[in-house]
């Protein structure tokens, strides 16, 4: 089974940004998710800025966004389910 894309969405100088990448690889590690971490810098694009500004570290897994993404539990719940493993899919 394909792993789904894993993007976190930030900017510079966001400290719980910097929390959220350092967990998600650290997630990753741990249940052997072999897709890379895509890291977007909204500043770089103007629609992503006015979309997600308010919502960064914001992380998306295979298409669902989990906006304001800090709780550890929650961003492994994400990866999870994102991944399809929700259901005890591996």
């Amino acid at each position: 089974m394909e792993r789904p894309q894993i993007t976190l969405y930030g900017r510079p100088g966001c400290e719980l940004c910097t929390t959220t990448e350092e967990i998600v690889r650290d997630l990753m590690v741990k249940n052997g998710f072999d897709r890379p971490l895509a890291i977007v810098n909204i500043e770089d694009d103007p629609a992503l800025h006015a979309r997600l500004l308010a919502q960064i570290p914001a992380l998306e897994v295979a298409g669902t966004l989990l906006p304001l993404a800090v709780s550890p539990m929650q961003i492994a719940a994400h990866l999870r389910l994102g991944a399809g493993r929700g259901n005890g899919e591996h």
